[in-house]
């Protein structure tokens, strides 16, 4: 397995990468007279805080769409990147209703003062935490938004969806510590830093927001050799971690998901409940050792498990990247949002039996094994589209071997396809949306892929 450490210099790469993209999009609006911005988000009325007349005018007509918005704050004067200070980034395909819905809750949340623990997990929501950022500022929170079919590129320079890009510069923002206690996306995010908020409620909130003390910095971003697509990524990433261990005498790669026949066809225990492979339930608890103990999260430990499942075009001995190809890409935290454990590693933590959360391939109802048992027995049809893809028609019989890899991965150490560090919760919609570049009719993940995604519109291909 890839042990490439990964120096400050390479954290530092991200900021450039933020920092350029910024440079390439928001900052030209910023500087023209040809555009309104910056846009106010809010303007005191006799009724109150209300939308503004500017965004209002802003936003008309942008109904239909594939939209970026950034909400944000300005150092002013705005010389560079580090003038404008991220509050939030989101997507939408209909941006003047998901606008006014983010205005009217802001404004609910407004005084903070009157903020109250409920005492559930998540009482203190995005919106109490940008009403609290609104709340320590003198600068006016502004709206930025961009139809993401006119963008030549992304962050990394490859063309993107409004999907990708999202998980994209959520990533980039929270690699820079400075904006930890402002920025209030949940999504993409660390597990760690979520059940962190939930602990801290409004004490989360920075109370000096805008501060220009920090440096100035200009660093090249460490990417990989000048890949020219975002398949070429995926398959250079997949050649440096999956290709490594499928071709390494010390690992047991490729290994099976299911326990088969001669045939193919899965094994089933009396309850009609698909069977794992022994090698897989064993390379799973593996992994989990690494992020957890039996007093919990391991100090030292991993963020998570990061897993493939896939299947191979050619044999083992002779596979080249472009062989392997991705089925669904997905993680499994070692925190949880609630609970410091999670309870996807609670079996792993206390080396109990029993599977049926197990790292996410557990064989209860909300889990991938059971719910995958439940639709290729009529009962369920959440993963009726892994059913279509994986077997075939009305039958326990793989069309194809069908495998999972399974890391245990660490967000210093490890890299994502673009050759920066991520944690999992970035790295994982960062190799969907490379994934879905080089197999978009093979990838069965329904989240972080485009709308038109073959798998959100018809019957997925086998990988045949």
């Amino acid at each position: 397995m890839n042990e490439r450490e990964q120096g400050p210099e390479d954290s530092m790469s991200k900021t450039a990468v933020w920092e350029s993209w910024l440079e390439d999009t928001l900052l030209p609006d910023l500087r023209s007279d040809e555009t309104p911005d910056p846009v106010p988000f809010f303007e005191s009325t006799d009724n109150g805080l209300e939308t503004s007349d500017a965004l209002g005018s802003y936003k008309w007509g942008m109904n239909d769409g594939d939209y970026l918005y950034l909400i944000y704050l300005l150092d002013r004067p705005v010389t560079d990147a580090q003038s404008m200070i991220p509050v939030y980034v989101g997507e939408s395909n209909d941006i003047s209703s998901r606008i006014g819905q983010h205005s009217r809750k802001i404004r609910d949340a407004l005084p903070i003062t009157e903020w109250e623990d409920d005492g559930e997990w998540g009482s203190f929501s995005k919106y109490d935490q940008i009403a609290a950022v609104a709340e320590r500022v003198d600068s006016p929170l502004y709206v930025w938004i961009v139809d993401v079919d006119e963008l030549e590129s992304g962050p990394y320079g490859f063309e993107t969806y409004r999907q990708e890009l999202e998980a994209k510069l959520v990533g980039l923002v929270h690699a820079q510590p400075q904006y930890e206690r402002i920025f209030a996306n949940r999504e993409f995010v660390p597990n760690r830093i979520l059940h962190e908020i939930g602990k801290a409620g409004l004490e989360w909130v920075a109370d000096e927001i805008i501060s220009r003390s920090r440096p100035l910095r200009r660093h090249n971003a460490n990417t990989r050799d000048n890949p020219t697509t975002k398949a070429e990524c995926w398959r250079e990433w997949a050649a440096e971690y999956m290709l490594a261990d499928i071709q390494s005498e010390a690992q047991s790669d490729p290994i099976p998901l299911f326990d088969v026949t001669d045939d193919l066809q899965v094994r089933t225990r009396d309850d009609g409940t698909l069977e794992r492979s022994a090698e897989i339930d064993t390379r799973i608890r593996r992994e989990g050792r690494k992020c957890v103990n039996s007093d919990g999260i391991r100090a030292d430990g991993d963020d998570g498990l990061l897993y493939i499942m896939y299947q191979l075009e050619e044999s083992a001995e002779t596979t080249t990247p472009a062989d392997i190809v991705p089925r669904y890409i997905g993680k499994a935290e070692a925190y949880g949002k609630k609970r410091e454990l999670s309870s996807n590693f609670t079996e792993i933590a206390y080396e109990r039996d029993a599977t049926r959360s197990f790292a996410r391939w557990g064989d209860g109802n909300y889990w991938h094994i059971g719910e995958l048992s439940q639709a290729l027995a009529g009962d369920d049809e959440r993963k009726q589209h892994w059913v279509d893809a994986l077997f075939e028609p009305n039958s326990r019989t793989l069309s194809q071997q069908t495998y999972l890899w399974v890391r245990a991965w660490n967000g210093t150490a490890d890299s994502s396809p673009y050759g920066t560090p991520a944690t999992l919760a970035e790295v994982e919609p960062l190799l969907i949306g490379a994934a879905y570049d080089a197999y978009p009719a093979s990838l069965l993940n329904k989240s972080g892929t485009p709308d038109d995604a073959p798998i959100k519109v018809e019957t997925p291909a086998s990988a045949d």
